[in-house]
Parts: C-alpha cells; sequence; structure tokens
C-alpha cells in the first residue's frame, strides 16, 4: 500500500474547481491526511466558477515539501499551455516515486512534456489530446475510460470526477476507511445504488399491524397473498410491488413495533376496516438494494445503519423494504430496496 500523509492540490486563475472537488472533500473530512493548496505566488486565485480561493502556499513552499500525492485540476488555462512553471515539481515527485493526479485539461499539460508517452492513460479524447498537445506520442498507451492509474500518473477527463476520485482513492487503499466508504458510495454508480433522496409520495393500501419479531416471522409467507386479494376485492388497480413499513423497530426479538404491509395503487377510495387507504407523504431517506436471501438483510441494515452513524446522520425510526423481485424457492434472486428515514 502506498504511503499518503501529504496531497497537494495546485490551484491557479480559471482552473476547473470541480474537478479535484470531491477528492479534496473526501481527503479533508474523513482521513487524517494533510491536505494543501498552493498557486504559483500564494497569492488569491479565482476558480472557473468564479469562486476567490486563498492557496494555503506558493510553488516554491510546495517543492520544498514533503509531497506524495499532487493534484493538477484541468481548466481553460492548462488546455492553452500555461503552468509550465508547475513542472519541475511534477518531474521531481516522479523521481522519488511518488504519485501525480491529473484531470482534463491538466493531462493535456503532462502530455505535452511527454509524461504521458509510455504509460497508460486518458484524458477527453485522443484527437483533442493531440490537437492540444502537438509534441504528444503517447497515442498508443491511450485507454478510452473514466480514470486510469497509470502507476504514478493518474488521469483522467473532466467530466469523470467521481472516477478520478475513486481511482486516487483506490491507489492510495483509502475506501478501507469506512467512512469514507460509505460516504462515497453516494456518488459511486458501481456501489449497489447507494442513494440519498426524498422518495415522492404514493398511494397506499395496506393493513397496520402490531407485533415483535415473531409475530412478524408468521407473515412473510401470508400477509403479501392477502394484501393483494383484499385490494382485487376492494377494486383498487395495484401499480406497484410490495411494501413493509416498519415504525419504531430496533430489531430486538421482544421489541413490539407497528408494521403496515401493503401495495401502491392508482388512487385513495374508502375500504372497510382494518384495512387502509392514504396518500403516504415524501420521505427523506437513505436507500440500499439487497440482493439476495431475507435472511442476509441484517447484513444491508447494519452497512447502512453503521454508514449514517459515522456520518452524524440522525435516523427516524421509519423504514420501509420494497420488494421488486422476491421467490420463496429461490431466495436468491430476491431483489430488496431497503428505505431507512432520515431527519
Amino acid at each position: 500500500m502506498k504511503k499518503l500523509t501529504n496531497c497537494y492540490v495546485f490551484l491557479f486563475d480559471g482552473y476547473s474547481d470541480w474537478e479535484p472537488a470531491l477528492t479534496m472533500y473526501g481527503i479533508g473530512c474523513f482521513t487524517d491526511i494533510n491536505l494543501v493548496t498552493f498557486s504559483l505566488t500564494g497569492e488569491v486565485v479565482t476558480s472557473g466558477g468564479k469562486l476567490p480561493v486563498q492557496p494555503q502556499c506558493s510553488l516554491e513552499q510546495a517543492i520544498a515539501a514533503d509531497i506524495d500525492l499532487l493534484i493538477l485540476p484541468g481548466g481553460a488555462p492548462m488546455e492553452q499551455g500555461a503552468n509550465t512553471e508547475v513542472l519541475p515539481l511534477v518531474q521531481q515527485l516522479l523521481a522519488q516515486q511518488k504519485t501525480v493526479a491529473a484531470i482534463c485539461g491538466a493531462t493535456a499539460l503532462l502530455a505535452q512534456h511527454g509524461f504521458l508517452d509510455n504509460i497508460p492513460h486518458t484524458s477527453n479524447h485522443p484527437e483533442v489530446l493531440k490537437m492540444l498537445a502537438p509534441a504528444y506520442k503517447g497515442q498508443a498507451s491511450y485507454q478510452q475510460s473514466a480514470a486510469v492509474d497509470g502507476g504514478q500518473i493518474i488521469t483522467a477527463p473532466g467530466t469523470a470526477m467521481v472516477a478520478f476520485a475513486k481511482a486516487i482513492f483506490n491507489h492510495f487503499d483509502l475506501l478501507e476507511k469506512e467512512q469514507l466508504k460509505f460516504w462515497f458510495g453516494f456518488f459511486d454508480a458501481g456501489n449497489n445504488t447507494l442513494e440519498m433522496e426524498t422518495a415522492s409520495s404514493f398511494h397506499f393500501f395496506y393493513r397496520r399491524y402490531q407485533t415483535n419479531l415473531a409475530g412478524m416471522m408468521q407473515l412473510v409467507r401470508t400477509a403479501i397473498k392477502t394484501v393483494y386479494e383484499a385490494a382485487i376485492t376492494s377494486g383498487l388497480e395495484v401499480c406497484g410491488g410490495a411494501q413493509w413499513h416498519y415504525h419504531n423497530f430496533d430489531g430486538q426479538p421482544d421489541t413490539v413495533f407497528t408494521l403496515d404491509i401493503g401495495l401502491p395503487v392508482t388512487g385513495v377510495q374508502p375500504v372497510p376496516a382494518p384495512w387502509v387507504c392514504e396518500t403516504i407523504p415524501p420521505f427523506r431517506c437513505v436507500s440500499l438494494q439487497h440482493h439476495g436471501a431475507w435472511e442476509q438483510l441484517g447484513n444491508t441494515y447494519g452497512e447502512l445503519i453503521n454508514g449514517l452513524q459515522m456520518l452524524g446522520t440522525p435516523m427516524t425510526g421509519y423504514t420501509r423494504e420494497q420488494y421488486l423481485r422476491y421467490n420463496f424457492e429461490q431466495p436468491a434472486q430476491n431483489i430488496t430496496n431497503v428505505q431507512i428515514g432520515i431527519v
């Protein structure tokens, strides 16, 4: 594992502020890595988004520092051949077997000066890279990818700030940090659909139970069939899969909690007791799809709850399970969307 103690980020007038943002936030908030920004002179720069930023030091000070990772964002000046003053620092770090991460226009700066000629890399497009960097000779090593870890040099196109961050995090094994891994999952499309969202309101036909864990288990095979039959008898049009809504269920065997078992329907109408048909309000939650048998749902709940606790996000005690696919004979094929309510 490569050691990352000091991460330096080069800032300049017109830098694309979104490109290093995710990486910087992850490192700054969820690790103890020293994150330092610098500019050529150490004076205030204005980002491409017109954000004035006061760097912490100058290029001269950065050259004298102990740096493990240098991040070079893109921006129009990079594409126009500016900021060559930073190249001696790049050369110095590579000679020290340290890491340089370049995104968007910064890849053109490296390409123009031969740093990408013999390593796997990517950029906005190979033809664009050749146009911006006429001296570039690395076409044979170009990869059409969201991010490429070429060993000491990590590259990405400007639209791939998530992949850029992930490549950096993986390069230094930072995703072994559970808090960072959970937070980054909200951005990483490859993280099994972890989302923070406000679920829309919908019409819900259901029956309410006061039960404990043992009583709930007795409802698993029978309640869904009963609610479908009751919905059809009531003349309701079902428009989605079955859902179980838990109120104040803490997972303890003897805790009595409220459980609503029902179906989304197209409209609200009077229904006979013990059934209820009403509009459920919007629901702010964190959700994650669970693939497999329900016996392993506890692992998904544990991942969500532990992550929320690490982030200090208060939970409401209201949880939903949406059964997107279920098969009692082949439970490994089940897909359950778990939603935990948050404040």
